[in-house]
């Protein structure tokens, strides 16, 4: 699947049906909300969803926590159905944007959190990233990034032609995790949750069989063949380990 197929609309409504009305994450609303109330969030945190897509996680964060979110996402579909979605839902502190995040700025101290799921493995040069995040967030803010990274080692050739087909330039954790820390964030945390990949991976391809008509009456037979296949080669370098799925939080410092 070239990345041109998986971003379009009717890709997106293809991974919509599977996380869930508004998310593109997996997971979702769960994971929004776990790792909200992990960093203790006080009403009123204004919120960049770097990688917005349909506006669940932003909506999920105004209409619970009383965040004031700005989202930004490359693709212009996702962001016209975000601006769509928050006309109906009467949620006003919520703000879409498209654009390139390379291009896009902020005034310095713009945002308390960054935030961003799976997109910025799509961001070769971490470096230049990590350093415009840290001068748009306030003193004493966080990031809070869940993303793919790969062993060190060569991989599976399965596992190699994924990432290739697929324009991932992956790298490892703590590779990762040295970027932000070279931005000139402290208190840099990798959590490796691969296994609750897999255990979600697996959910979703039980999903995928238990309502495949439905599936295919949306879309097509053609369509579920190779999101089922996408998913369980996923979850295949999953359990090899060549591909894992990490969190990553880091603050600031407050001076």
């Amino acid at each position: 699947m070239s990345k041109k197929e998986q971003y379009s609309l009717t890709g997106i409504f293809k991974y919509e049906w599977i996380f869930g009305d508004g998310f593109l994450g997996y997971g979702e609303p769960e994971i929004t909300t776990k790792l909200i109330e992990q960093m203790n969030w006080k009403p009123g945190t204004r919120v960049l969803d770097v990688g917005s897509g349909l506006g669940g996680p932003a909506f999920l964060m105004s209409s619970k926590y009383n965040a004031v979110v700005t989202g930004v996402d490359l693709t212009q579909e996702t962001v016209d159905i975000a601006i769509d979605r928050k006309k109906e839902s009467g949620i006003n502190n919520v703000d879409f944007y498209q654009g390139d995040i390379h291009q896009i700025k902020w005034e310095e101290n713009s945002f308390d959190v960054i935030w961003s799921r799976e997109t910025l493995l799509h961001v070769p040069d971490k470096n230049l990233l990590f350093q415009k995040f840290y001068s748009w967030l306030t003193p004493g803010g966080s990031v809070m990034i869940t993303d793919y990274s790969r062993r060190k080692e060569q991989g599976t050739d399965r596992f190699e032609k994924y990432v290739k087909e697929s324009g991932y330039p992956l790298i490892p954790s703590d590779d990762y995790a040295d970027h932000i820390k070279q931005a000139g964030f402290t208190n840099v945390q990798v959590s490796d949750q691969t296994d609750y990949l897999i255990k979600l991976l697996k959910e979703n391809i039980k999903k995928f069989e238990d309502n495949k008509e439905s599936f295919i009456d949306r879309f097509s037979e053609e369509d579920y063949t190779s999101f089922s296949n996408r998913w369980r080669l996923k979850l295949d370098c999953s359990m090899d380990k060549d591909m894992q799925w990490c969190w990553f939080s880091a603050t600031k410092p407050a001076s």
